[in-house]
């Protein structure tokens, strides 16, 4: 199964979503699980976004991939010509979970990082109990 993480170097819920999901995957390794992320940059030049994409991968060592999908721009509108499969790119971050068999599961929208609290733990309890079930499918 695959986790497509949209996102942009530039927005502090995806540094959130980011660090959960480097965190995630250091405690629940699991070779049936890869996640990619797909980059939104506001850089004007492709150097500049793919520097900015590189100064996050190691200021919080994320091992996984991290395309550049768009630059000049995080307009969602443009984001979405790019992924017109999905019906709305509503905010970054936006995360889909595809199954073994390549089907969409879910799509989920923003992220509440660990200064919400209550709605953070349940995030946390809700994302692995979510991801143990299409694993073990």
């Amino acid at each position: 199964m695959v986790i497509v993480q949209l996102m942009g170097s530039w927005c502090p819920n995806c540094l959130d979503e980011s660090k959960f999901l480097v965190n995630y995957l250091e405690y629940n390794q699991n070779k049936d699980l890869a996640v990619l992320a797909l980059a939104f940059e506001q850089a004007k030049t492709k150097e500049r976004a793919l520097q900015s994409i590189e100064r996050l991968k190691d200021r919080i060592g994320i091992s996984y991939p991290i395309l550049l999908a768009q630059y000049g721009s995080y307009d969602k509108k443009k984001a979405q010509q790019k992924l017109p499969m999905l019906n709305h790119v509503l905010s970054y971050p936006t995360t889909i979970f595809v199954d073994k068999k390549g089907e969409v599961r879910k799509i989920h929208t923003g992220f509440n990082g660990s200064a919400t609290g209550k709605k953070y733990e349940e995030f946390k309890l809700e994302f692995d109990s979510f991801l143990t079930g299409l694993l073990s499918e």
